[in-house]
């Protein structure tokens, strides 16, 4: 209903009933899924996607507050070019830093030249790349496999098979997002 107040309640309730981690694996990422489907149906438009989108992207983005501060190990978070939806690597970054890990967040389409120089001058101890659609990650497989020489690559989302990993000698994370950054202990 395009009602600020009202969601922003219902998150504040959420948030301050449950563990973020709860609210994120039980609640807010299956509503993005949901919602995803629903607009791929025709069930919702455009805007109302857009809407809940990006009010969980704030909320999300106030999570992520310092995230790479710290001493813990440093994560590189992008979605590989054309890729644009980086909500469920954005709630992976904020419970990858409640985790332990400092996060440098890239985001939806970063170039992957960019995204090399900066893996070069930060020197991260993994990078995360997720895509919903393999054809992201196959349209940069040597980009991927100079990338992999370099640092620990993880690949998620649905676009991560073994298909694309398994050549570049990437590491899937194929859980769900919350999961998946509570099982990157600080050490790893």
């Amino acid at each position: 209903a395009f009602d600020e107040p009202a969601a922003e309640a219902v998150l504040d309730r959420l948030f301050a009933e449950y563990t973020v981690e709860t609210t994120l694996r039980e609640v807010l990422l299956p509503y993005l899924h949901e919602l995803g489907s629903r607009w791929a149906d025709g069930e919702v438009g455009v805007a109302a996607e857009h809407f809940a989108s990006n009010l969980l992207r704030a909320r999300l983005a106030s999570l992520a507050r310092g995230w790479g501060q710290g001493h813990g190990p440093c994560a590189v978070l992008a979605c590989p070019p054309g890729e644009p939806h980086d909500l469920p690597l954005l709630a992976f970054g904020v419970v990858l830093h409640r985790s332990g890990w400092r996060v440098v967040y890239l985001g939806a389409d970063t170039p992957l030249a960019d995204l090399g120089r900066t893996v070069e001058e930060i020197g991260p101890d993994t990078v995360v790349l997720a895509a919903v659609d393999a054809q992201r990650f196959q349209q940069a497989m040597p980009d991927l496999g100079a990338l992999s020489r370099e640092v620990p690559l993880r690949l998620a989302g649905a676009g991560a098979t073994p298909a694309v990993a398994d050549p570049i000698g990437a590491t899937i994370l194929a859980g769900d997002p919350v999961t998946e950054a509570q099982r990157l202990a600080p050490h790893t």
